[in-house]
């Protein structure tokens, strides 16, 4: 079988996250190949960390090599993505996961982080009122699980990227997902998208926050399984 119709989903996890953000999603997509990315620094993967979104693109295309793929990046994970698409081909789709072109990060936000405190605030403002106690108590637990001085440095990193004209260059169909409840996205960000590339399908996922794979597996799923199968439709 052809590459292009393997096509699996690259998933990559936002600032101060790991694989484990997309725990249980493959039990949603029906068969579907994946493959779940650490970036360096990041959980098990003990590659010194990036403090660059080009950084970590540039990592990331190399453990890519040939393979034809859909990206899935959620928050700064799609800043990468981005970033990736504009350097090779073998991008077929990106989807951008609660993510935008940029995402600026409060100077207080990242004074914190480099104190080495993740803030309580922007932990509560990422899950929507519909969020389990089980799952905000396995989320509290997932802070301690990278170190924050490289959790510093993907908000530093979030901040410091500026990639509208990146965006607007990318001729891949793009998939935008928006969680209603979304209070860490720029305002606007969804208007912005679709006005600056007309690639994009932007869809919002009733009930979710930041964290639409976790509060709404389903639905993510589902939008992934459809875009995949549009993608998988025009290359053959």
């Amino acid at each position: 079988m052809a590459a292009s119709e393997q096509l699996p989903f690259v998933f990559i996890h936002g600032a101060g996250g790991t694989k484990a953000k997309y725990r249980g999603i493959e039990t949603y997509l029906e068969g579907a190949p994946i493959h779940i990315i650490e970036l360096p620094g990041h959980g098990d993967n003990e590659v010194p960390y990036c403090t660059t979104i080009e950084q970590q693109a540039a990592w990331l295309q190399e453990q890519l090599g040939e393979e034809d793929v859909i990206l899935v990046g959620h928050s700064m994970g799609g800043l990468v993505g981005i970033e990736l698409v504009a350097r090779t081909s073998h991008v077929k789709g990106l989807v951008l996961n609660a993510s935008h072109y940029e995402m600026p990060v409060h100077p207080k936000i990242l004074a914190e982080l480099e104190a080495g405190t993740f803030p309580d605030m922007l932990f509560t403002a990422s899950y929507g009122k519909d969020a389990s106690v089980e799952l905000i108590e396995e989320e509290r637990a997932q802070l301690s699980a990278v170190p924050m001085d490289v959790t510093h440095a993907d908000f530093a990193a979030c901040s410091a990227y500026k990639g509208e004209d990146t965006f607007r260059s990318l001729t891949v169909p793009i998939l935008a997902l928006y969680g209603t409840e979304d209070r860490l996205l720029p305002k606007g960000a969804k208007e912005k998208a679709v006005v600056s590339n007309e690639r994009v399908n932007a869809i919002e996922i009733e009930g979710a926050s930041h964290y639409i794979m976790l509060e709404k597996p389903e639905a993510f799923a589902k939008a992934l399984l459809s875009f995949r199968k549009d993608i998988l439709a025009a290359v053959q």
